[in-house]
């Protein structure tokens, strides 16, 4: 009889399995960012709080994201990234599972702040990991892998996670994110293992001008977008008149429209970053204008929504390249910035329509709020576009 030890899986076997393990951490972090829109009607019945106090939610996890996200990734760099993952998937199972037990409002926001500190730098490790374990020839199909997590996360996470919370309460929801994030922390301990070497971060080759005027094309843009979608499901329901369920079903064709989205945007920025992003920005202004009329219509809005979803998406791997091309010493924490960027704009879109809702417009008013917005992003872009012409 002979023994022994079962011989290691083969080195593409395995850097699939991390890869795909590194895919589930952002679909889950994704998802519990996400599914919040989807929950607000359910949240405000429960809680007895008016839509734009429970909108604020989504506010104040994108205001944590945006100033805690760099800080935390600067505070975790010397840290190994598989043992800094680890840490940050810990506290965002203890959030989640705060927001599962929550006995009221103010519990919720602080259980949602709490999972918040672990957004932009669980993203931006997981990122760094792909690509250090990745093959130099791979390192763009690798990211790509990655970040597609988060269109998994709006075409199946969050239109699951909003249908059972239409179903058996959005306390539920939160108890499912808990439970697979718990999984996904097990796949990390035993699959996960990038080189140990570290990379060298300058703090401030991130925030030269050039990275700065990416990062605030990408605010005014997300400020733009979310003025509307933070609300898209009560604007669904009481101006479109699609059910709760149809609402469902409608958040999953914006994420169907994001996977096809994220393939666009990628060719787009292989081949023509600067006018595929000025491009699709102008086309998010013009999508929100005239969602304004679209929406009394349902089969018009639902075309909408598709569009959006293309949209959005294809407009996230051109503005993370246009990034990291700014500031290509820095990898894991401009792309960790970015991710702050992102959610800034969320918490101003969120406001903003929290905002014109209190003051006397109608969810019927957000869209064309939003293209206006939008509409300053697309002049900004053709500033810093112009700008990167003229300048080495």
């Amino acid at each position: 009889m002979t023994t022994g030890t079962a011989p290691p899986l083969p080195a593409g076997l395995r850097r699939a399995a991390t890869l795909a393990v590194l895919t589930a951490c952002v679909f889950v972090v994704g998802t519990a960012e996400w599914v919040m829109v989807g929950l607000l009607p359910e949240l405000s019945a429960d809680l007895r709080r008016p839509l734009p106090t429970t909108g604020s939610l989504v506010t104040w996890y994108a205001l944590v994201v945006t100033v805690a996200g760099p800080l935390v990734t600067v505070g975790m760099l010397r840290l190994p990234r598989r043992r800094a993952l680890l840490v940050l998937l810990g506290v965002f199972v203890v959030g989640n599972l705060a927001a599962a037990l929550a006995g009221g409002f103010g519990a919720l926001v602080a259980a949602r702040m709490l999972t918040a500190l672990t957004h932009s730098t669980a993203f931006a490790v997981t990122v760094v990991i792909a690509t250090a374990t990745a093959p130099a020839s791979g390192r763009g199909r690798a990211i790509a892998t990655v970040t597609a997590g988060w269109n998994l996360a709006t075409v199946l996470g969050a239109p699951l996670g909003t249908w059972i919370g239409d179903q058996f309460g959005w306390r539920t929801t939160f108890w499912a994110i808990t439970a697979l994030a718990a999984l996904v922390l097990c796949a990390v301990a035993v699959l996960v293992h990038p080189p140990a070497p570290q990379e060298t971060t300058r703090p401030g080759s991130a925030l030269r001008p050039r990275a700065v005027l990416v990062l605030a094309i990408i605010v005014v843009a997300q400020t733009g977008l979310f003025t509307t979608y933070t609300y898209i499901a009560p604007l669904l329901r009481q101006v479109s008149g699609f059910t709760g369920s149809e609402v469902t079903t409608l958040l999953a064709l914006f994420g169907l429209g994001a996977l096809c989205g994220n393939v666009l945007g990628g060719r787009l920025a292989d081949r023509a970053p600067w006018a595929g992003l000025c491009a699709l920005l102008a086309a998010l202004s013009g999508v929100l204008a005239a969602f304004t009329l679209t929406g009394d219509v349902q089969w018009t809005a639902a075309v909408t929504v598709l569009a959006l979803g293309v949209i959005t998406a294809a407009l996230v791997p051109l503005l993370q390249d246009r990034a990291l091309a700014a500031a290509p010493e820095a990898p894991t924490l401009v792309t960790a910035i970015s991710a702050s960027a992102f959610n800034l704009g969320v918490a101003g879109g969120s406001h903003l329509g929290g905002q014109a809702l209190t003051t006397g417009l109608t969810l019927r008013d957000l869209p064309w709020v939003g293209a206006l917005v939008a509409a300053g992003a697309v002049l900004l872009a053709a500033v810093t576009a112009h700008r990167s012409r003229t300048t080495p």
